[in-house]
């Protein structure tokens, strides 16, 4: 049984609508639909919630949180609400490239921005996305790195990009982008084969030494990047954890246990990733942040989570790295278990 932390950040997921269609999107089974949004006096609700709490971040997500029509009702109704919580906004960047519109959020109360970038060119980005937004995304990133707030570059690496992606960091620093983080993809879908015949078509142990191979290039572009969290540390070998040492990001909030997420049906969900799998629903379950303590102490609730963060095998409590590892990112486990993936280490290594 986990204990529900003191909340420190809530992601509010304020939109399914998207300008792009990427081909490693983690909610793409979501739909993209346009009418799938957070009811205003919802999102007002939410962010009550969080004033409650005391909570220290504010994070909107989506689809793509800049096509909420409501955006600017929101930011304003925060900035009135609890005008010290900082408000995070990660985002492709396309509607960026407008500066009076970065001003604009700017001044609505926006503290951080958090830009994805897909491709190191135009045919990069096309091929991920299934549209042309390069020009658009590094004239957003310049705005940002003249204006006075701080933001982050981040990739999924893909064995698309797993090749370039320093090229795309050394575009992006030249448009003034100064710190970059890293997200091996990771497969939100149920797959049809499972265990060795996955790992076989998905191998994450040949994605992670590509990328390490790289590590000299990047490092000689910047010293300010990091990988979030993802694979269980086991993935990876002594040596390449030698050379990832500090630069790999804490596990994720189904964990640790201090950070909600709700959708736009105010569901609450065990994290973005977990887009059809509700734990409770804000009005139904609990009304407020008081009563959301006493429901994260039921059944229904520690169920779900100690079902996601059960270790994905019994070595996991011996191992030296269980503190910073917790057995990996939960999704993970959809599609192999540990045992698969060890013998698939043994004979690929």
């Amino acid at each position: 049984m986990k204990n529900f932390n003191k909340l420190n950040q809530c992601t509010m997921i304020l939109t399914r609508d998207c300008n792009l269609r990427c081909n490693f999107c983690y909610a793409k089974k979501a739909g993209y639909s346009r009418n799938d949004m957070l009811n205003i006096n919802n999102a007002k609700r939410i962010v009550d919630f969080c004033d409650e709490a005391r909570a220290k971040y504010i994070v909107f997500t989506g689809g793509e949180p800049l096509k909420y029509p409501f955006l600017d009702e929101l930011l304003m109704y925060i900035s009135q609400r609890i005008p010290k919580i900082i408000t995070a906004i990660p985002t492709n960047g396309i509607l960026l490239e407008d500066k009076d519109y970065c001003k604009k959020l700017l001044s609505e109360g926006v503290n951080y921005f958090d830009i994805s970038i897909k491709g190191k060119d135009s045919e990069a980005w096309v091929k991920a996305t299934g549209f042309d937004g390069y020009g658009s995304q590094m004239k957003a990133i310049y705005n940002l790195s003249k204006l006075s707030i701080e933001f982050t570059v981040s990739m999924v690496i893909t064995f698309d990009n797993v090749g370039t992606f320093c090229d795309s960091v050394k575009k992006a620093l030249e448009n003034g982008a100064k710190q970059f983080s890293f997200t091996f993809q990771i497969d939100n879908e149920e797959s049809k084969v499972k265990d060795s015949e996955y790992l076989e078509k998905n191998n994450s142990y040949e994605l992670i030494r590509r990328f390490l191979e790289q590590i000299d290039t990047l490092n000689s572009i910047t010293d300010d990047w990091w990988i979030e969290y993802s694979f269980p540390l086991c993935v990876y070998s002594d040596d390449q954890l030698k050379r990832l040492h500090g630069r790999l990001a804490s596990p994720c909030q189904i964990h640790i246990q201090d950070a909600l997420t709700f959708d736009t049906e105010m569901n609450l969900l065990p994290c973005d990733m977990y887009i059809d799998q509700p734990i409770g629903k804000l009005g139904i379950d609990f009304s407020n942040y008081e009563s959301f303590v006493s429901f994260s102490k039921t059944s229904k609730y520690q169920n779900i989570i100690d079902k996601l963060t059960k270790y994905p095998s019994d070595k996991c409590s011996s191992c030296e790295h269980l503190n910073t590892c917790f057995g990996g990112c939960p999704v993970l486990w959809k599609n192999y278990s540990f045992n698969a993936l060890q013998n698939f280490k043994s004979a690929v290594l």
